[in-house]
């Protein structure tokens, strides 16, 4: 789960309240209906504008250039982007903290049941 440096928020919780004083504001790419944003959505009872794209690397480049301010990348296609700084991670959607960013938490952690691997 990772948001443009732009969203002022640092947390899942954060991100939660934010998404909810901006109904419908927040641009969030998915892969499509049912997929782990959607479920996020659910879960959490925010209204976000889903723009779904055809792949990482289109929503990674909107995402990077502000088009879209949330997404919920994989792992491989954005870990260098987060490193450098250039996008910011919430959190990690599996059940546990993957091994290769241990200091971000999983979304499970705030929101209680909620797990979508790839």
């Amino acid at each position: 789960m990772v948001v443009n440096p732009s969203v002022p928020t640092q947390t899942v919780p954060e991100f939660i309240a934010y998404a909810k004083d901006n109904p419908g504001k927040v641009a969030m790419a998915s892969a499509g209906t049912g997929s782990g944003p959607e479920l996020f959505k659910v879960m959490t009872g925010i209204n976000m504008l889903h723009v779904p794209y055809r792949g990482d690397a289109p929503a990674l480049s909107d995402l990077l250039g502000g088009q879209v301010q949330l997404y919920f990348s994989t792992l491989p296609g954005s870990i260098a982007y987060i490193r450098a700084g250039k996008l910011r991670a919430l959190a990690v959607t599996s059940a546990t903290r993957s091994e290769a960013l241990p200091d971000i938490p999983s979304v499970g952690e705030f929101v209680p049941g909620y797990e979508a691997s790839v």
